[in-house]
């Protein structure tokens, strides 16, 4: 169902015009799809789509797609991480056909007599070339789930708060009917499915698993959110619901606004207690450290506040498989560590693990902008805390956008080669984070 030249040629034509008009498409075009199909707010973030960052996602992927269609290998990992994010969210491909006929639909309306017969023609082939590219990717990540489908039960087996102020909570997890539960690659997520007083839809979210795979139990850290600009891990999305490993705002929920950022992660820490249930979906995302290759090269751990919940779950599993990788785990915060006292447990037990913990604003994830550089608060680094001497060192970031954009703008500046760098983006729509 490849676009012939000619067809590439109108889709490509159009883009500027849509391009333009991107607001106005994404908010018509949701608007219309979720009027028609009420169903469907069970799978968006609400949050998100007040804010209007979901609707503009979608838009924003299909056009770099359309422009990118002749290079598609370009766009493989952001089509990665959107397949594993609706995998996670049980997408199916009745959704697709949804979703395409009121995107044409919207993409008719903004182009007027510009959308002619070839190229609407033009523009659906399109859409289905990466419809059916995700489609096919998410039928082969639900084969791997096995006998886990959709939506499993869990208990709320235990709460910790990670730091003194209480703002951070842990929650271990255990399947309700006791079987045992699968692995997954550390820095993944699971989505989280609630019923919240004052909402008329389930809410979905998503949070990074924060300790080692275990058969009986997961653990998920939880912000509370007291106003961010934000709220995810993965980006880049869809058609889904977006959010993630920290999401958390206002914990009174007695009268919800749709909008109201941390509606879920402030009702998880206030209203939920152990021996409550909520409902998970399998493990995903493509965001991950591969810990079944022999490799002994340095790893190099960097995160901003509560984004450190998929590094311990990374670092924790190199501790239970005794992987020795030379690690160098670098922790910023505004006030208290998360896990700061885990983290220093286990580096007196690893001598081949250095720490290092400091204070900056651009961990908070509403700090848009900022006078100080992350030169300035990664000062106190050294070429060896970075393992900067080899060349084959792995880097994992995870954090905020404006923290991303600085953490990758210090490694560039250390001659770290880009390839060597895998970023966690805990933002909306079509952030990316560039390396020179």
């Amino acid at each position: 169902m490849a676009l012939n030249y000619k067809e590439s040629k109108l889709v490509k034509e159009t883009i500027p015009a849509l391009r333009q008009h991107g607001e106005h498409i994404s908010t018509v075009f949701y608007k219309t799809m979720l009027r028609d199909h009420p169903e469907l707010h069970n799978y968006f973030n609400t949050v998100n789509m007040h804010t209007g960052k979901q609707p503009k996602a979608l838009t924003q992927l299909i056009l770099a797609f359309a422009s990118n269609i002749v290079n598609i290998s370009e766009l493989v990992p952001k089509l990665e991480r959107v397949a594993q994010k609706h995998a996670s969210l049980n997408i199916q491909p009745e959704h697709y056909e949804i979703v395409g006929k009121y995107l044409l639909r919207a993409f008719s309306a903004v182009l007027g007599p510009a959308m002619t017969p070839d190229v609407k023609m033009a523009w659906t082939k399109a859409y289905w070339v990466m419809a059916k590219m995700l489609t096919g990717r998410e039928v082969h990540l639900y084969r791997e789930f096995e006998e886990w489908k959709g939506w499993r039960k869990f208990m709320i087996y235990s709460k910790k708060n990670e730091t003194i102020e209480g703002n951070i909570v842990s929650f271990l997890l255990k399947p309700v009917d006791g079987k045992p539960l699968p692995t997954f690659m550390p820095g993944q997520y699971i989505t989280l499915r609630l019923t919240v007083p004052g909402m008329k839809y389930a809410q979905l979210r998503q949070y990074s698993l924060s300790d080692a795979p275990s058969y009986d139990h997961y653990r998920i850290t939880v912000k509370r959110d007291q106003g961010s600009n934000w709220d995810y891990a993965g980006g880049d999305d869809a058609m889904t619901v977006s959010s993630a490993a920290t999401s958390a705002s206002d914990s009174s929920i007695g009268s919800v606004h749709p909008g109201r950022p941390g509606v879920v992660s402030n009702s998880l820490i206030d209203e939920f207690h152990e021996g409550d249930s909520i409902e998970l979906t399998h493990p995903a995302g493509a965001f991950s450290l591969n810990t079944n290759m022999d490799n002994s090269m340095p790893l190099v751990l960097i995160s901003a506040g509560v984004c450190v919940a998929p590094l311990m779950a990374m670092l924790n599993t190199l501790v239970e498989k005794r992987i020795n990788r030379p690690v160098s785990w670098i922790q910023a915060s505004r006030h208290d560590a998360p896990f700061r006292a885990e983290v220093e447990a286990i580096a007196k037990r690893h001598p081949n693990m250095r720490t290092k913990f400091f204070r900056s604003r651009l961990s908070d994830s509403d700090v848009l902008s900022y006078t100080s550089s992350f030169d300035d608060d990664f000062l106190s680094l050294t070429p060896d805390d970075l393992y900067l001497s080899n060349s084959s060192t792995d880097f994992y970031v995870t954090g905020p956008e404006l923290f991303l954009t600085q953490a990758a703008s210090h490694l560039s500046k250390q001659g770290v080669k880009k390839e060597r760098v895998h970023f966690e983006i805990f933002s909306v729509g079509s952030f990316e984070v560039k390396m020179a």
